[in-house]
C-alpha cells in the first residue's frame, strides 16, 4: 500500500489549483520574513547599537508575538480557514512595511512583534488548508510543498541584500520587499475559497469548538505529546536559524557575502529537503521519516557550531538546513492528521501556537544567557540542538503512524457527531 501511495502522481485538481498559488504566496514570505530578521540580525544589532544578550531577549520578545497566534488561529474553527488566512496575510505585510522606518529597537521589537503573530497564523492555517483540500495519497507530498515555498522564501533575503546594500538601504530595504504580499492578495484573493471540510461540519459548529475541547478524551494524551514535540523541535530549529548569521559574523569573523552564499546555498539545497521528506512521509511513513530527519538535523547542526573552519561550518550548516527545515512539516502532519476537522484549529493553536511557541520564546534568551556560561553562541546553541532527540523517542512510543489515516471530521464522544472520512 505504501508505495503504491507513493506513486500516485502529484497532479492539483481545478479546485486546488485556485487556492494554491496564494497559499503558496503566503508561505513564501512568511520565509522570506523568518529570514530576513536571522541573516540581518547582527546589522541590526549594530544599526540600533544593542549587544548580544540584547539581541537574544529581542528575539525572545519578538518570539512571545507568536503565542498571540493562539488566538488567531482557533478563529479557524468558528469563522473558516480562508478569512483567517487572507486577513494574516495582510496585516503581517502592512506590519512588515512599518518595520522598515523603525527608527529604534523598541519600535523594531513592536512591529516584528505583532507581525509574528500574522505569519505564524499564515502559516499554521495554511497548513491545515493544504491538509483537508489534499486526499491521503498526496497529502505528504502537498505539506511538504508548501514549506518548501517558505524555504524558498528564505533565500531571497541573503540574495537581496547585497543589492540592498549597494543600494543604501540595508536590512530596511528587506522588509520593504516583505509588504509585498499586499499586492498578491488582491490579485488572488477573488478565487480563494473555503475549505469544504470546514463547510461540512459548520452547520454542527457554529459556536465553534470549546476552549479546552482538545485536551478532552480522546484527544488528551496525543495533545499532549504533540505539544511537547513542538517546543522540543523549535529549540534546536529556532537557535539553528536565528544565530548562524550572528555567530559566523561575531566569533568567525564572516562578511556579509560569505554569510550570504551560506546562507542562499544551505536553503536552496534545504528544498531537496521537503520534497524528499513529503515522498517519504507517503511512502514508508511520518514516524520512519520523523525518526531520520529529527536524529540527522540534531546531529548536523551541533557539527555547524561546533566547526571552525569555513568550509566545514558551511557544509554542516548546509546539511543542517536540510534536514532541520523539515521539522515543522513533521510536526504539522501529525499535528493535522490526528485530530478531527472540528477541532483542527484548535490542536495547531494549542500545541503549536502556545506550548510549542513557549520553546521558540525561551531558546533565543536562553542561548544569549548559556553563551556567556557555556564561553560561546556555538556551544549553547549545540546543547539546544539535542532537543529533537527526545521528541524521536516521544514520537516511537507514544505516538500512531498517520500515514493513509484518513482524515475524521467530527469530535468523538457524546454529541460529537459521527466520522465523516474522505472522499
Amino acid at each position: 500500500m505504501g508505495a503504491e501511495v507513493a506513486k500516485v502522481k502529484f497532479r492539483l485538481t481545478k479546485r486546488q489549483k485556485q487556492i494554491f498559488p496564494l497559499l503558496m504566496f503566503g508561505a513564501f514570505f512568511e520565509g522570506f520574513d523568518f529570514s530576513t530578521v536571522n541573516l540581518s540580525l547582527p546589522f541590526i544589532a549594530n544599526d540600533l547599537a544593542i549587544d548580544t544578550r540584547t539581541a537574544g531577549y529581542m528575539l525572545s520578545v519578538i518570539a512571545v508575538g507568536t503565542l498571540l497566534s493562539f488566538f488567531v488561529v482557533r478563529m479557524g474553527d468558528r469563522f473558516g480557514r480562508k478569512p483567517v488566512f487572507l486577513w494574516s496575510v495582510v496585516i503581517f505585510s502592512a506590519l512588515s512595511l512599518l518595520t522598515a522606518f523603525t527608527p529604534n529597537i523598541e519600535l523594531f521589537a513592536a512591529c516584528q512583534f505583532f507581525a509574528r503573530t500574522f505569519l505564524v497564523a499564515t502559516w499554521a492555517v495554511g497548513f491545515i488548508i493544504i491538509a483537508e483540500e489534499f486526499s491521503v495519497e498526496l497529502r505528504g507530498r502537498a505539506l511538504g510543498l508548501f514549506q518548501a515555498a517558505a524555504a524558498v522564501g528564505a533565500i531571497f533575503p541573503a540574495l537581496l541584500m547585497p543589492v540592498m546594500t549597494a543600494l543604501g538601504l540595508g536590512w530596511r530595504g528587506l522588509y520593504v520587499i516583505g509588504a509585498l504580499p499586499l499586492v498578491g492578495v488582491f490579485f488572488l484573493a477573488r478565487n480563494f475559497h473555503e475549505t469544504d471540510r470546514f463547510m461540512k461540519i459548520k452547520q454542527y459548529n457554529a459556536g465553534g469548538p470549546g476552549f479546552f475541547a482538545v485536551w478532552k478524551q480522546p484527544y488528551t494524551k496525543h495533545m499532549a505529546i504533540i505539544s511537547i514535540i513542538w517546543v522540543l523541535l523549535y529549540f534546536c530549529y529556532i537557535t539553528a536559524q536565528s544565530f548562524f548569521s550572528y555567530r559566523a559574523v561575531n566569533e568567525l569573523g564572516w562578511n556579509e557575502a560569505r554569510v550570504g552564499l551560506t546562507i542562499a546555498l544551505g536553503y536552496t539545497i534545504g528544498i531537496l529537503g521537503y520534497f524528499a521528506a513529503g515522498k517519504l512521509m507517503d511512502g514508508i511513513g511520518r514516524k520512519p521519516t520523523a525518526v531520520i530527519f529529527l536524529i540527522c538535523g540534531s546531529v548536523f547542526t551541533v557539527c555547524a557550531f561546533q566547526s571552525v573552519l569555513y568550509h566545514h561550518v558551511a557544509l554542516f550548516m548546509i546539511l543542517s538546513t536540510f534536514f532541520v527545515g523539515v521539522f515543522t512539516v513533521i510536526g504539522a502532519s501529525f499535528t493535522n492528521e490526528l485530530f478531527p476537522t472540528a477541532i483542527r484549529a484548535n490542536a495547531t493553536a494549542w500545541g503549536n501556537n502556545i506550548i510549542g511557541r513557549l520553546g521558540q520564546v525561551a531558546a533565543p534568551a536562553m542561548v544569549g544567557t548559556m553563551a556567556f556560561a557555556l564561553g560561546s553562541v556555538g556551544n549553547a546553541v549545540s546543547v539546544m540542538a539535542m532537543a529533537p532527540l527526545v521528541a524521536v523517542l516521544l514520537i516511537l512510543f507514544f505516538l500512531p503512524e498517520t500515514k493513509n489515516r484518513e482524515l475524521q471530521d467530527f469530535v468523538d464522544g457524546p454529541g460529537g457527531g459521527r466520522a465523516a472520512e474522505e472522499q
